[in-house]
């Protein structure tokens, strides 16, 4: 009887021990799971934030785009006025020249004029 009791015992222990191994790994499992769903949930968050980083990266480079578009289309506006005034300036000075040129040459033919009328003048009177 003495040895049932104990085979008993024994077998009773076992399904104790069993029992709270069970409940051990069972409260270990449960840790896990929430840790597992914890490190979801924040990859998802990490992943939102750093879209969010992307994105307002992107709008900067865009907005920084624009303004440098439109400050190219301003100089490119700005250095034409600046071309054109240039040819306008040389285009005036070849004209002054001209001007001048004709005004010179008319003076040398209406001296030469006078001189050739003097000759003619002097031979008739001569």
């Amino acid at each position: 009887e003495n040895v049932a009791e104990r085979k008993r015992i024994v077998s009773v222990m076992r399904k104790i021990s069993s029992r709270i191994k069970n409940v051990e790994l069972a409260g270990a499992f449960h840790r896990w799971s929430q840790n597992a769903a914890e490190s979801g949930r924040m990859a998802r968050v990490l992943a939102k934030v750093s879209s969010r980083i992307r994105n307002v990266q992107l709008a900067r480079a865009y907005q920084r785009w624009g303004e440098n578009a439109a400050e190219s289309g301003r100089m490119t506006s700005v250095l034409t006025k600046i071309a054109r005034r240039i040819r306008n300036v040389q285009l005036a000075g070849a004209f002054q020249r001209w001007s001048h040129n004709v005004s010179k040459r008319r003076r040398m033919v209406s001296v030469m004029s006078k001189i050739a009328l003097r000759i003619k003048n002097v031979e008739i009177a001569g």
